[in-house]
């Protein structure tokens, strides 16, 4: 029946998903090696799993808002970020930073309004929410001779009087960037200037192995009063199955957003809250663990894609996914994609579905697998790749 019809956005979103499924970046089959997963390659640490149990063997498994997890998150974000945050009229605790910045859009993008976004980047995180939204993304891109890092003057060429909002996700992903604070500085300037909203997405954060170090936005002067910094555990703390996040703002902007997320989740899993808490509270020995085994396996992915022939791969600042370029076999992403699949086995993500201006000569790869499936998904690629012609 007409009526019953999914709305052209939700349809597009579909198509996409089927897309990328066809293209292989969907769920595996039997005997693939994937370079392309998306979730930590760790289990959660174990202090952080029996604070969960611990709360479920207390009773705790009601609704409840946890006060101490709201305390311990804007204690993290006065000691590391420099923003000074109520834990009650400052801050959205929802299921996972995705959730968060969904209800973000539903909460403050109207039909019309323009979402100003980079690419390549997720197709999810601002991309595919602004459309379900009924915004218009605009997109800019992310360029190899600026090390992928967002550009304060195309921002600017990019702002019209439609312009609702300013998104960056710093870490970004999946070309692996960390804004500077020079260029966070010019784009603070034109938000300032022509009265935007800024989200900054900074779930990556601690995932930060070059030399430039993480700064939030929110931090700089006049920025507070226009910023929504969205954050959570999945990354950092490898907790991405628990779907813990939050966004830390100006109360004028919180209290809104927080009647979209009553109305779009009721209330967050209560031992998910305790096992937050004990994140932060508890011993960071595990994240500095994780992060430094992060830096090896780069280290070996960007070496073994290198040695490819065809292959050149940039150095990632943060994050757990390559951006290397391909443009050297003359294929799409996707039909290198496809190719790679078939005759190695071994999965990759095609730059295409990383957004309009993302590159079609680029693939998503990742270094949260084990080190042997990074050498043997290494090998099988190089094999494949053998088999492909060069056209540069």
């Amino acid at each position: 029946m007409p009526g019953l019809a999914p709305s052209p956005a939700a349809q597009a979103l579909i198509a996409a998903r089927h897309d990328r499924e066809a293209y292989g970046i969907g769920p595996g089959l039997e005997g693939d090696i994937d370079l392309n997963r998306g979730h930590t390659g760790f289990v959660t640490p174990e202090h952080i799993r029996e604070a969960a149990c611990a709360a479920i063997r207390d009773g705790h498994t009601h609704y409840e808002d946890v006060r101490l997890l709201r305390e311990a998150i804007a204690d993290k974000l006065a000691r590391e970020n420099g923003l000074n945050v109520d834990p009650i009229r400052n801050l959205v605790i929802g299921g996972g930073s995705h959730l968060v910045l969904f209800d973000i859009m539903r909460t403050f993008v109207a039909p019309g309004d323009e979402v100003i976004l980079a690419r390549p980047g997720s197709p999810t995180y601002f991309y595919y929410n602004t459309i379900l939204n009924q915004g218009m993304p605009v997109c800019v891109p992310l360029r190899a001779e600026r090390d992928f890092r967002l550009d304060p003057a195309e921002v600017a060429a990019a702002i019209t009087p439609r312009t609702k909002m300013i998104t960056l996700t710093n870490p970004d992903t999946p070309a692996g960037s960390v804004q500077t604070r020079a260029d966070l500085e010019q784009i603070a300037e034109l938000a300032i200037r022509h009265d935007l909203l800024v989200v900054s997405d900074e779930l990556y954060e601690k995932i930060n192995f070059g030399p430039t170090p993480h700064f939030s936005l929110a931090a700089l002067p006049g920025m507070a009063e226009r910023t929504l910094t969205v954050n959570g555990f999945s990354k950092c703390y490898a907790m991405t199955g628990w779907r813990v996040g939050y966004a830390a703002g100006p109360a004028e902007l919180i209290a809104p957003l927080y009647r979209v997320f009553l109305t779009n989740c009721i209330w967050l899993n209560t031992p998910a809250q305790y096992a937050a808490l004990a994140a932060l509270r508890g011993p960071q020995e595990p994240v500095r663990a994780m992060v430094a085994e992060y830096t090896r396996r780069m280290e070996i992915l960007v070496a073994g894609l290198n040695a490819i022939p065809g292959i050149r791969c940039p150095r990632p600042e943060g994050g757990y996914y390559a951006w290397p370029d391909i443009s050297a076999f003359g294929l799409h992403s996707t039909e290198f994609a496809r190719f790679v699949l078939e005759h190695g086995n071994v999965r990759v993500g095609p730059g295409e579905t990383f957004g309009p201006l993302a590159g079609h000569d680029r693939l998503r790869t990742s270094f949260s697998a084990t080190e042997a499936d990074l050498r043997a998904g290494l090998e099988r690629l190089a094999q494949a790749c053998a088999r492909l012609p060069q056209v540069a």
